[in-house]
């Protein structure tokens, strides 16, 4: 958790003042030995965060070393030297060895099977020259990576992975994990391509995803929900308009240039993971601290970070427009987002009390 916390505020550091370079602000330059912006928020951040968080649930004590190494290798494999990458296939053997344990304790194959060939596609775009801040396929293989555990996560969640449907869905991401790999090498498929595959992952993402058509059945029925549930199936929407975006944008990225790159990312990295994040972390904390929340996050602060986000796509489709304001933008909403989402982690760790 220490190696995670620590990689996501020094990310939230280096992104903004990357931010704030590319849009002309007098600053010295990044030295070489910092990682990149999203070596450390997908790579280190999240990917710790998700082992963490598996193993948490899954305890196999010999392997209480994997999420450490690969945390430690996220961070310094930018540097290129042979043992921070010899650690990082390490440590994704073990994890693939704590994954064939899951698949043996509780006899579902889908979820350990797309777990570990996510940190596969993750490894190989972290082993790619400038890690995930070197190509635009390098960045899309580092989210491709959280949307494949997100969604198995979901489909998890809610126990409907004996679903045909569902079974559809797997077989989708791992397709879709697929094509990341290959324009990682080849750059074959247009973004168009992997914009409509995204949108008909989300599509079946949704479809499989109980909380979600809960929520509308009960806006349709009037049913009664604790603050807790209606807060999750709230959010979970939210998180999924926002993928539907970011699979959209993919399909028009020649339409939104130049801010295509900007607002893919964006609307996938702010929009759908963060607020992923943010709806997940009741749970998460909850089976962290063995209890849960007595009352549901701040609403206030949730839609805030929602808020923030959309404003930084509007600046960004805006940029011809006003220029000024776009380059003011960046580092403003980035140290907001950060601000706003610490209060909220703290507003929630006050309702374990």
């Amino acid at each position: 958790m220490l190696i995670g916390i620590i990689s996501f505020i020094f990310a939230v550091v280096i992104g903004v003042w990357r931010i704030a370079l590319t849009r002309g602000f007098v600053l010295p330059p990044i030295p070489d030995f910092l990682p990149p912006h999203g070596n450390l928020m997908v790579g280190a951040f999240l990917g710790t965060l998700i082992i963490f968080e598996r193993m948490f649930a899954l305890p196999v004590k010999w392997l209480i070393w994997v999420p450490y190494t690969w945390g430690i290798s996220a961070i310094l494999i930018h540097l290129g030297y042979p043992p921070f990458k010899i650690l990082n296939i390490v440590s994704l053997l073990g994890w693939g060895v704590h994954r064939f344990i899951s698949y043996r304790t509780f006899k579902h194959l889908w979820n350990p099977l797309v777990e570990f060939l996510s940190y596969g596609v993750l490894s190989v775009a972290l082993f790619s020259e400038g890690g995930l801040a070197g190509s635009v396929e390098s960045a899309l293989a580092g989210f491709s990576f959280v949307i494949a555990v997100i969604g198995v996560e979901r489909i998890e969640l809610t126990l409907g992975f004996k679903k045909i449907s569902a079974k559809i869905v797997y077989a989708s991401l791992i397709i879709y994990l697929g094509i990341s790999i290959i324009n990682l090498f080849f750059y074959i498929i247009p973004l168009q391509i992997v914009g409509a595959i995204l949108f008909l992952v989300c599509l079946g993402l949704i479809y499989n995803d109980s909380a979600v058509i809960a929520s509308f059945k009960s806006l349709l029925s009037k049913t009664a929900q604790t603050s807790l549930h209606k807060f999750s199936r709230e959010t979970l929407t939210v998180a999924y308009l926002w993928l539907i975006f970011s699979s959209v944008s993919l399909i028009l990225w020649n339409q939104i240039q130049p801010m295509s790159k900007d607002i893919v990312f964006h609307s996938i990295g702010l929009g759908f993971i963060f607020t992923m994040i943010l709806s997940h972390a009741p749970i998460v904390l909850g089976s962290t601290l063995a209890k849960m929340p007595k009352r549901a996050p701040s609403k206030v602060l949730f839609y805030l970070f929602q808020s923030v986000t959309i404003a930084r796509i509007i600046f960004d489709l805006l940029v011809d427009k006003f220029v000024e304001l776009w380059a003011w933008s960046g580092w403003i909403t980035g140290t907001l987002h950060f601000i706003i989402f610490i209060l909220y982690i703290l507003n929630l760790l006050r309702s374990f009390k």
